[in-house]
């Protein structure tokens, strides 16, 4: 079964807005892989969409904005006009402070999630997006307060604006690495259990998407995110799927080579001509198994001197208040994430640890090979 999201193109699908005519979202199903007819226009907000204020998106153009903080902002932007937007039904539905990492607060991510390296992936997010908004509040936003006013255009709408883009963009491989919001679609939910991705169709000028198995009448149809793991999940979407039911998660095992070990430079050397780094090297554990080439770094790292000149051959294979009673509800829920997330990725190291064991005694005594 093929669907297409697109704007309804029919006399029926208009309604009054504050801007006129406003062509209404909706779903068309596609039988037995039959086109769909053309659509008189796309439901896209990507960095090339009409400003509602045209001035600001001149501006931000004019210094070269990249693409996500131009997003960022238009969001911000259109959000500010509230009806006399043409997104403004659109805006209206988005949460207002989702459950991503980006929402939680230092304390609340070194209390919860203290044994997990996702951990330090949300601090970085956050100073990133920080210091981007620094950067335009400097160069674009103080320079033009009639435009950018602090009431608006500050940190928390900031924040607000990218963790809406970091939990919704759309990657359109068909539409040369576009990325884009797709309202309404993007409100599809994600299941580890199905292949099916969001893209735009060129023939029938829609995005469409074909489910990898048959649905009831009245079914949610569900859509996937990537193949990502549980904290790369609540890093950027604010859940953690059930346990067992995500094939793809995984945890980080970040190995380097001592500057202390004996045969430092020529490890160095191997692990160079292969593009690899001494400092840190991280390679995915999974419940199923790990790649190939932590074993053959694992297998460089630790062997001894009298096997210096195995070494080329060997890396080739390779603050809470909880005072209230919504922040006690927030806390009650952002502690069952955190659990729901370091019990998979505690099942994970346990079994990779177990194995890593035995292999560790076998690669000491030479007897294998990585």
């Amino acid at each position: 079964m093929v669907v297409g999201f697109r704007l309804a193109s029919s006399k029926g699908g208009d309604k009054q807005s504050g801007n006129g005519k406003e062509r209404i979202g909706c779903f068309e199903e596609n039988q037995q892989g039959r086109e769909a007819s053309p659509c008189a226009s796309l439901a896209l907000i990507t960095s090339d969409s009409d400003w509602s204020s045209p001035e600001v998106g001149h501006v931000l153009k004019q210094h070269n904005v990249a693409d996500l903080p131009l997003l960022a902002t238009y969001l911000i932007s259109e959000a500010n006009l509230q009806k006399s937007s043409r997104w403004s039904n659109y805006i209206s539905s988005l949460p207002r402070q989702p459950y991503s990492l980006l929402y939680w607060t230092r304390s609340e991510l070194d209390r919860y999630l203290k044994a997990s390296q996702i951990r330090l992936r949300a601090i970085e997010r956050i100073a990133d997006i920080t210091g981007t908004f620094d950067d335009l509040r400097r160069r674009i936003f103080s320079k033009h307060p009639h435009l950018f006013p602090k009431e608006v255009f500050n940190l928390v709408t900031f924040r607000w604006s990218f963790g809406i883009l970091l939990s919704r963009l759309i990657y359109l491989s068909s539409m040369d690495g576009k990325v884009a919001l797709v309202p309404w679609a993007d409100m599809l939910n994600h299941s580890c259990e199905v292949e099916t991705y969001l893209n735009y169709d060129k023939s029938s000028q829609a995005v469409v998407f074909t489910t990898d198995r048959a649905y009831q009448s009245g079914e949610q149809v569900f859509i996937s995110y990537g193949k990502k793991s549980n904290a790369e999940l609540l890093l950027s979407y604010g859940f953690v799927p059930k346990e067992g039911t995500n094939l793809n998660d995984s945890v980080e095992l970040p190995l380097s080579l001592k500057i202390s070990d004996k045969c430092y430079k020529q490890k160095l050397k191997a692990l160079k001509k292969h593009g690899l780094s001494a400092s840190s090297q991280c390679y995915p554990i999974q419940i199923s198994g790990w790649p190939l080439e932590l074993m053959a770094y694992a297998y460089l790292t630790v062997s001894p001197p009298s096997m210096s000149k195995q070494f080329e051959e060997e890396s080739g294979s390779m603050d809470l208040d909880i005072t209230s009673q919504e922040l006690q509800n927030r806390g009650v829920f952002l502690k069952q994430l955190a659990v729901d997330l370091c019990i998979s990725e505690q099942k994970i190291l346990h079994r990779a640890q177990y194995i890593l064991k035995r292999r560790l005694r076998d690669m000491r005594s030479g007897e294998l090979r990585a």
